[in-house]
């Protein structure tokens, strides 16, 4: 009889334990973006000119160079058949689809020069800013400023609105967070200096007429397109708030995972202060595979994608302006999707094409979320049947 009491309880708490793993919300997205997955490594290459240092000292320089870039998503690279390099000296820091940007170096062949830009590669100031407010903020709203000082009033004035519509839902998120997005403004005068967090970024370090706006989270990681001058809206930008907070197994589309982390050094104090924040270890193998398999599996619907939107908060679903007929050409949203910068959806309610895709993945919850209720019954009666005997 106590072997089999034994047995029952063994059950009960398998199932509870059970019942645990499939109601709990792991992860949510902002948590994706502390994790590197290992895919978004910077290669930085350095092209010697005249005069440059002998063997013994290219070997110097190269392990001073990767002791510089230790802890960071950045490696010396010396593949003799790399491509895409621009022709003449100078250090280049080179992204994984292939983009360049050739660092500011005063000589390509003085060892102390170049060194002095892998540092520039490595850390800057804003970028030790984004990871710091990153840690303990939702997320960070970056805006470049332009040379139009009124667009640059209109755009600030915008992500404050937004930033206080997605503080009132704060606590209504599967993992809320206690800071809410912070506000971050590049002056003109110091872009130059951040020509390589720019860069990741998606952006040119030439100031525009009109400013420009970035969400950062985690770490580093951008959300979607920087958005420029008229795209900037609060509802835009309220509507990429709200995914951050979204828990990462819902039915949205992975790409919005997969945004570029920023080149820089992720060190020894973030990282610890990056596990006490969150409550796990973002480095931790098995959380980097666990994460890498989310973010890899795509949308759960292919033929749907669920842009960001309030409506994921609200309870309502949005179509996306992909399934807009193609005569609309002329709508500010056909323009904004030639720029290349993701538009905001709209309500289901004002896209053509009748009702919208019934969604799968919100019934797949709900039966899941019943299966672990009757899971988690069984568990409590043969609990209490067996403490009774």
């Amino acid at each position: 009889m106590k072997a089999r009491n034994r047995c029952l309880k063994s059950v009960a708490w398998v199932l509870f334990w059970a019942t645990l793993s499939v109601w709990a919300c792991r992860y949510s997205v902002r948590d994706t973006g502390f994790v590197d997955l290992g895919l978004e490594s910077y290669r930085l290459r350095w092209v010697p000119g005249p005069g440059s240092p002998t063997a013994d000292s290219g070997a110097t320089l190269r392990a001073r160079a990767e002791a510089l870039l230790r802890d960071s998503n950045l490696v010396w690279d010396e593949e003799p058949l790399a491509t895409g390099i621009p022709p003449g000296a100078g250090v280049f820091l080179r992204d994984v689809e292939g983009r360049v940007l050739r660092l500011p170096v005063a000589d390509p062949s003085d060892a102390a020069s170049v060194l002095k830009a892998v540092e520039s590669a490595a850390s800057s100031p804003l970028r030790e800013r984004l990871y710091r407010e990153g840690l303990h903020a939702y997320a960070v709203v970056l805006l470049v400023e332009g040379t139009d000082a009124g667009a640059n009033a209109r755009a600030r004035q915008d992500i404050d609105t937004a930033i206080a519509a997605t503080t009132r839902l704060l606590a209504s998120m599967p993992k809320p967070v206690e800071v809410p997005p912070q506000s971050v403004s590049l002056p003109i005068r110091e872009q130059s200096a951040e020509s390589v967090t720019l860069w990741g970024l998606g952006m040119e370090s030439v100031p525009n007429e009109a400013p420009r706006v970035a969400i950062v989270f985690g770490r580093g990681r951008r959300l979607g397109t920087a958005l420029e001058g008229p795209l900037i809206t609060q509802t835009a930008l309220r509507d990429r708030l709200l995914l951050i907070g979204q828990d990462c197994e819902c039915d949205l589309d992975r790409a919005w995972l997969r945004g570029p982390l920023l080149p820089g050094r992720w060190g020894r104090e973030l990282q610890q202060a990056a596990l006490t924040a969150l409550g796990f270890d973002p480095g931790n193998p098995m959380v980097r595979a666990e994460i890498s398999r989310i973010v890899e599996r795509g949308p759960q619907n292919p033929g749907r994608r669920r842009p960001p939107s309030s409506g994921t908060s609200l309870g309502y679903s949005e179509d996306s302006v992909e399934s807009m007929p193609e005569t609309e050409t002329e709508s500010p949203v056909s323009s904004a999707s030639a720029s290349g910068v993701e538009p905001s959806p709209r309500p289901a309610s004002e896209a053509s094409g009748g009702a919208p895709a019934p969604d799968w993945g919100r019934r797949l919850w709900f039966t899941l979320a019943g299966a672990a209720g009757v899971l988690l019954a069984t568990g409590l009666v043969l609990w209490f049947r067996a403490s009774r005997r």
